[in-house]
């Protein structure tokens, strides 16, 4: 068995946003040369998330029309009156709410050196909380 890990950065350029990694994801899985396995990715952010759906404009906005009808901004939460230890107040808990629905990782099946993905599926860096620059983390382990 083996194992690869390498580190993506992403930088974000609105609030909430879609960025396409399909591409990042794939080239690190073919450099890897692991031909059958697993392929993990992980946010390293909790105002975050990745997704996998297809990379159509009209559901991307519906995908961020929803996750601001389900948690929306304006409303009071218990984590805006936390101080950090720089003084600053945080207020961003939307965003860690929005996190926990979309989830910090996905794995995905490696097969003939490449991920095993449907016609129209593409992954999905899910900035919450932007714009921000962020880590992922890319794991590819098999054989």
């Amino acid at each position: 068995m083996k194992l690869v890990s390498k580190k993506l950065y992403v930088r974000s350029k609105k609030r909430m946003e879609l960025i396409n990694i399909t591409h990042m994801v794939r080239e690190i899985v073919k450099h890897s040369n692991i031909k059958d396995g697993l392929c993990l990715i992980f946010s390293l952010h909790t105002t975050s998330a990745l997704l996998m759906n297809e990379d159509e404009s009209g559901l991307k906005q519906d995908i961020i029309d929803f996750l601001r009808l389900i948690v929306p901004e304006n409303r009071e939460y218990h984590h805006h009156h936390y101080l950090y230890k720089d003084g600053r107040m945080a207020v961003n808990a939307w965003a860690h709410l929005r996190s926990i629905l979309l989830g910090l990782f996905l794995v995905i099946p490696v097969k003939d050196g490449d991920l095993l993905l449907g016609g129209r599926e593409s992954i999905y860096f899910v900035e919450l909380d932007g714009p921000q620059e962020r880590n992922i983390v890319v794991q590819v382990w098999g054989v």
